[in-house]
């Protein structure tokens, strides 16, 4: 690290000379053990022996960092706060604006969440660029990663409203693949909530790395209750984005599971391929098991099968049902025990994979003895009444009219005496919102 001097100084704006800066930022790197440059907008650049400088230049301090992929050259001008792990300045960007920049210590916790939240404050203006690129001619209104639990919004996908006369778009973007399935549902949220009749109908747009996409496609596949208006984006590492086409997106990406217990008679129990943390998933699968007439009394008792497929890619924190009525109908249970946004999407992954076996006759040996009907499966959600979340009914609303599915509420003391206390059909809502137990 080079550190050059000048004989006189300068003050800068709040009161503190170059060079008191520049022992204020050396005391503070001393006490780093694993230091980065975070610049809001931009990736956190590594601080490494031979990597970076602190140098006055003219009484003033400039800071300089370089990695294999980018450099970084800044004026600082004043310390703004420094806290464990942390040193806040603000510093000179080129075109003469003040901007925030920050040294953090990765290796305090502190510092290690504030090194994420300006990730996801880099990933959104990394959006922002991508939405001025794609949308030339259009207004962002809007955007934002906060978290906001009243509207359940989620602080890892930035949201943006883009306006253009009378015209809207709500725009999601996804930071990875492994975040692609919990996209979808709040991306339904936020297009709710920007939503303006006066406007007329508000596009839905999603950005998505370039090694993902398949899921989400198939989704809006079966979303069609309402008219979406939904376009797919791809971007690469280097923030270059490109509408692709859902229908040119590739297969459902499952397999049935090959275990001999799928072609007995008895209910089969394949070795899970995703763990389920919580017990009580596990204990109401076998409560439902042993009460699924109460659940639905127009399906037969056995054989009934769980974990039918595997999923390629994608955990499930869900345990699924299949099961058939005595006139050859299939039906997918989905089950939760505790609440979950994500549950009616979740549940549509499976159903629409249980359909495309169904379609081809690969299911037929689970159920000897009752032909498969040609018709698509029953979907029905099963959990406690109170823990079915309020934007349920609203998400199922965009489902397909060929998915025929129902929300099966039981009592919240279930595990000593299973009922059914809360019926509802496809996005309807009760009638009444009192207590169920």
């Amino acid at each position: 690290m080079a550190n050059l001097y000048h004989k006189n100084t300068v003050h800068s704006a709040q009161g503190a000379s170059a060079s008191t800066l520049l022992e204020t930022v050396e005391a503070f790197l001393k006490t780093c053990r694993d230091p980065v440059l975070l610049e809001y907008g931009e990736e956190p650049v590594r601080l490494k022996a031979g990597e970076y400088s602190l140098e006055l230049r003219a009484d003033r301090l400039w800071v300089e960092a370089w990695s294999g992929t980018r450099s970084i050259s800044r004026r600082i001008l004043t310390v703004e706060r420094r806290s464990p792990g942390m040193l806040d300045c603000t510093v000179h960007r080129f075109g003469g604006k003040a901007g925030k920049l920050s040294f953090l210590d990765l290796d305090r916790p502190q510092a290690a969440h504030k090194s994420h939240s300006g990730l996801r404050q880099n990933f959104a203006e990394q959006f922002r660029r991508m939405l001025f690129r794609q949308f030339p001619g259009w207004d962002i209104a809007t955007l934002s990663c906060g978290l906001d639990l009243q509207r359940s919004f989620s602080s890892i996908f930035p949201r943006a409203l883009l306006t253009c006369g009378n015209r809207q778009i709500a725009a999601l973007a996804c930071p990875s693949a492994q975040d692609e399935p919990a996209m979808l549902s709040f991306a339904l949220l936020w297009r709710r909530h920007v939503s303006n009749p006066a406007r007329g109908q508000t596009s839905l747009v999603l950005f998505l790395p370039d090694d993902s996409g398949n899921l989400t496609a198939h989704r809006l596949r079966w979303l069609t209750a309402e008219s979406l208006n939904a376009r797919l984006f791809r971007y690469n590492l280097h923030g270059s984005a490109g509408e692709i086409d859902p229908a040119d997106l590739g297969n459902l990406q499952t397999r049935l599971r090959t275990t001999t217990a799928l072609s007995g008679h008895e209910p089969s129990l394949p070795a899970k391929p995703t763990p389920i943390s919580d017990s009580s998933e596990r204990s109401l699968e076998a409560l439902v098991r042993s009460n699924l007439t109460i659940i639905e009394p127009s399906l037969v008792p056995h054989p009934v099968h769980d974990q039918v497929l595997t999923f390629a890619g994608g955990d499930r924190d869900l345990i699924d049902l299949l099961a058939i009525s005595a006139s050859g109908r299939l039906a997918v249970l989905e089950l939760k025990a505790s609440e979950d946004i994500h549950l009616p999407l979740q549940a549509l992954d499976y159903w629409m994979r249980i359909r495309w076996h169904a379609e081809r006759g690969e299911l037929q040996h689970l159920f000897p003895g009752t032909p498969i009907a040609p018709v698509s499966p029953r979907l029905l959600l099963v959990a406690p009444a109170m823990s079915f979340h309020s934007s349920h009914a609203f998400i199922l609303r965009h489902f397909s009219p060929e998915i025929e599915v129902e929300r099966v509420g039981i009592n919240s003391d279930w595990r000593h005496s299973l009922k059914v206390v809360l019926r509802l059909k496809g996005g309807d809502v009760p009638i009444s919102h009192g207590s169920c137990s």
